[in-house]
């Protein structure tokens, strides 16, 4: 029997071409014979790093192949804030070797007084968006928005991780991450992490008291205006955070992936070595939120879109 990842692919790639209501995702036993002259459909995984637990490029490839991963969004994270180190150079380095698969986004520490420099080389040796943005700064600091205006210069995302609280990192989500979105119109900013998610929600419990908040949402939530009146903001739906967020409340969920379907981006922040959970509590972020999109959302496009087409067009504008 076909696995679960063959089977939604080639649901999805007769979907444009066969009218079948019938056919249900999770039951590959029904699906018709996929047509070898229909495109396949692809995945893009927003939000990958390469050396979770001392992962090498190799190991990092094979997880994706292991789950269906077509090409990735490799975030480095230069400062080592948060347990990872993960050089920009070596992204490129991955980049180089594997060219039809790693879409290499850079970082640096912009505490430095150098940074723009550093941005501006990255630029021009390939690099095609900026993040793991995960400094310990609040949101409104002037050398937050600095990098964010030399995004919106040179047309580039930034992936920002949100996190409230002592050792947080671009703390203010709900006070400042508005006016930047007024302000600079051509970055794309993709919003990532703990607060991030937790303001899909009117009711946000404080960072300190925890921040991954459960049970059902509460509708007029901060992400609903602001990805309804800004379409140059994204939701990065990877990790712990994300899934945590999306399945908390499914009929929820459900209104807010249709609301906002174009802005919502696949990704994983997986760090198991083997798309299997290797290393990483049996557990593999990639395939848990695969299988849990593939049963919410029951139109193919859209499924198309959060599973690919949407983060190009964040990665091209």
């Amino acid at each position: 029997m076909p696995s679960s990842l063959s089977s939604r692919r080639r649901f999805l790639g007769i979907a444009a071409s066969v009218a079948s209501s019938a056919v249900h995702i999770g039951n590959p036993s029904i699906l018709p014979a996929a047509d070898a002259n229909v495109q396949q459909p692809r995945l893009l995984d927003c939000h990958l790093h390469i050396n979770h637990f001392e992962r090498t490029i190799e190991d990092t490839i094979r997880h994706m192949d292991a789950t269906g991963t077509d090409k990735a969004f490799v975030l480095p994270l230069e400062t080592g804030e948060g347990g990872v180190l993960l050089r920009t150079e070596t992204v490129l380095h991955a980049y180089h070797q594997y060219r039809d698969r790693i879409i290499p986004f850079c970082q640096t520490d912009i505490r430095s007084d150098d940074v723009i420099a550093r941005l501006r080389a990255y630029h021009l040796l390939g690099c095609r968006g900026i993040g793991e943005q995960k400094e310990h700064l609040p949101l409104n600091d002037p050398r937050v928005e600095r990098v964010i205006a030399f995004c919106n210069d040179v047309h580039w995302p930034i992936t920002i991780h949100f996190q409230d609280g002592p050792g947080g990192y671009n703390q203010g989500l709900a006070d400042h991450l508005e006016t930047y979105l007024k302000r600079y119109k051509n970055v794309r900013i993709i919003g990532h992490a703990q607060t991030w998610w937790a303001n899909i929600s009117a009711e946000v419990p404080p960072a300190d008291k925890t921040l991954y908040p459960k049970g059902p949402v509460k509708p007029g939530g901060l992400l609903d205006r602001l990805l309804s009146d800004y379409p140059n903001l994204y939701a990065d739906m990877s990790a712990g955070s994300g899934f945590g967020a999306l399945s908390r409340d499914k009929d929820f969920t459900a209104g807010f992936i249709e609301r906002h379907s174009k802005q919502m981006l696949f990704g994983s922040d997986c760090p198991c070595y083997d798309g299997h959970g290797a290393h990483f509590k049996n557990l593999c972020y990639s395939r848990q939120l695969q299988a849990f999109l593939e049963e919410l959302v029951t139109d193919p496009d859209t499924l198309q879109d959060i599973f690919y087409n949407n983060a190009m067009r964040a990665l091209e504008g």
